[in-house]
């Protein structure tokens, strides 16, 4: 969790939805959704918040080098929409969506990240989800079964932390710098 302390008070330059096709995927929940933020001190490294593949709980950060292919924000719903119905022709392989430019997100690009708060199960040490908070938006990241979900304010409200609701009680411990 320390290397989350990193981002503190880093601009986000550029944005990137990070999503593992969702063949034959019932529910827009149950697509495996990631952000993928660019800082200007790393132009060409994406560091991506996810949930870590090993356990399916644990929010991490993965880096890797910046992906030679990218969707436009225009194709996102008709190439999920694909997926789901099994439709698409396409490889299965890790699918970036640059969303910089789009609506949506506005209230993040340029913006420092604020703060960032893990969540998770009174009792339980382990968080299971984390938010990072802008100074007019946040991104939270929590798993599903297959993967990671994200939303923002705009954008994925699926409410996927009632699903951890019915597990117990919900406890949010900022993140101390």
């Amino acid at each position: 969790m320390n290397s989350f302390k990193e981002l503190i008070d880093k601009e986000i330059k550029r944005l990137f939805l990070v999503v593992w096709p969702p063949l034959g995927e019932e529910k827009e929940l149950d697509i495996d959704i990631s952000f993928g933020f660019v800082f200007p001190q790393n132009p060409d490294r994406l560091c991506i918040i996810t949930t870590d593949k090993d356990d399916m709980w644990t929010p991490c950060l993965r880096f890797e080098g910046m992906p030679t292919k990218v969707y436009s924000w225009s194709s996102f719903a008709s190439r999920m929409n694909a997926w789901m119905k099994s439709e698409c022709e396409s490889d299965l392989e890790m699918e970036y969506y640059e969303v910089t430019d789009v609506q949506e997100f506005s209230n993040i690009i340029v913006s420092k990240i604020q703060s960032i708060e893990f969540i998770g199960l009174e009792n339980n040490p382990e968080p299971f989800g984390v938010k990072v908070m802008f100074d007019n938006d946040y991104i939270l990241s929590t798993p599903i079964s297959d993967g990671n979900t994200v939303e923002t304010s705009q954008f994925n409200r699926n409410d996927n932390l009632l699903n951890f609701e019915r597990m117990g009680i919900l406890e949010v411990k900022p993140l101390e710098s």
